[in-house]
């Protein structure tokens, strides 16, 4: 009689099976960089270039349109490169303190990775958890879920809105439509994307008559 032997599913498991969505997002993240700098070079150049491609009557309203919108890019990368460098901070000292190796590294990870809405707080767990198999007993995986699972709460819920959301103006329900959509469209790439999409869908809006009120109930 055959005995048929199953392993039992573990933290390995787990992370195995999340690491696929985990290297999607670090590919996301890792265009950002150059999309920030070729934004940065070619800002004056995109600026007048999209300025000419309405009339000349709606050049004016064109021209502010697309100033707003550089400004809200912004203030969106700089608070959110803030909010990072906070709760990396914060993850790199709790990871050295529990012995993790390359703490500085998996902490940075870490830290960014937890910005990204709803999967933020469970990709930012599978760095430190599979670099800490064997290392950390059960202590320290607690400390782990506490330590990424608190920063997660506190930087979604009161960084993220004090120094980004009150810059885009942009109310939660319309936020989290976005989220849907563009992860559904984009997958990774679109939760990155999505609140600066919607942000400009407003600062759009908010110029064009017919769609002001559209505007206003993206608004805050």
């Amino acid at each position: 009689m055959a005995v048929e032997i199953r392993e039992t599913p573990g933290l390995s498991n787990l992370i195995s099976a999340g690491s696929g969505t985990l290297g999607e997002v670090l590919l996301a993240i890792s265009f950002m960089p150059f999309l920030v700098y070729f934004m940065l070079t070619w800002r004056d150049h995109a600026h007048s270039s999209t300025v000419r491609l309405f009339p000349k009557e709606h050049r004016l309203v064109a021209h502010r349109t697309v100033g707003r919108i550089s400004t809200m890019i912004r203030s969106f990368i700089a608070g959110n490169v803030l909010v990072g460098m906070l709760t990396a901070a914060v993850s790199t000292i709790v990871f050295w303190r529990l012995g993790i190796p390359y703490f500085y590294f998996l902490g940075v990870i870490s830290g960014f990775v937890s910005l990204i809405p709803y999967l933020g707080v469970f990709l930012a767990l599978l760095p430190p958890l599979a670099a800490g198999i064997g290392i950390v007993d059960r202590a320290g995986v607690g400390v782990i879920l506490l330590t990424v699972i608190g920063l997660h709460l506190l930087s979604m819920n009161v960084l993220y809105p004090k120094i980004v959301g009150k810059r885009l103006r942009l109310n939660p329900l319309a936020v989290t439509l976005s989220l849907l959509f563009w992860a559904w469209i984009w997958g990774a790439m679109g939760l990155i994307l999505a609140v600066p999409l919607v942000g400009a869908t407003k600062i759009v809006c908010d110029y064009v008559d017919p769609l002001r009120g559209f505007g206003a109930w993206l608004g805050d």
